[in-house]
């Protein structure tokens, strides 16, 4: 599968590593050159065991690779993973301006028979809202697939999740399939 990964901070960067370990061609991409850069250099921020290792495996297999948004052209793939932060406002409420700055770029490709794959924490009914709004008038399917990794220990809850929930409203078996390749190699079951 071709997926691209919007957001590379610690989810975005954990996901872009396990999906491109296990086969998928992965394109992460992020709106800081410098993220960039060291990415590419195969330099690692995170404080986890083991994706320093697969990222330098991935860029080197061709599996992955990093661009800026601006470098980024042609289609986005089987799916477009946004993993942006969701940062908690002064509030409480999580500031969603990361998420809609993905969406929106996102509409701007005119993407085709592409899985929007939701893994940034939004609060609920958010889905049903981004469709309706930003994403109206394209062709693609909107997914909730929120994540369940602990800091220090992301890798293993990828790789050894207890549960994959995955969140459609059109129930399109074509889009749950999409996820289910996604973690083709993963055992868990999918709720």
């Amino acid at each position: 599968m071709k997926i691209t990964v919007i957001g590379l901070g610690h989810l975005g960067v954990v996901a872009a590593c396990c999906l491109a370990q296990e086969g998928h061609y992965v394109t992460g991409l992020d709106v800081d050159s410098s993220k960039i850069a060291g990415l590419r250099k195969g330099k690692n921020a995170l404080y986890e065991a083991g994706p320093g290792m697969w990222l330098a495996e991935g860029v080197q297999s061709g599996h992955l690779n990093f661009l800026h948004t601006e470098e980024f052209t042609g289609d986005l793939g089987d799916a477009a993973v946004i993993a942006t932060g969701t940062p908690a406002s002064q509030g409480g409420e999580a500031d969603l301006s990361q998420v809609l700055c993905a969406l929106h770029w996102i509409k701007t490709l005119r993407p085709r028979n592409t899985a929007i794959v939701m893994k940034s924490t939004v609060p609920p009914g958010s889905g049903r809202r981004f469709m309706q709004q930003e994403l109206r008038g394209i062709d693609a399917a909107y997914v909730s697939n929120p994540e369940f990794l602990r800091e220090g220990r992301a890798l293993q809850d990828w790789m050894y999740p207890d549960r994959i929930v995955v969140g459609v409203e059109s129930c399109s078996q074509s889009v749950v399939e999409i996820v289910r390749k996604m973690y083709a190699s993963v055992e868990a079951p999918t709720w």
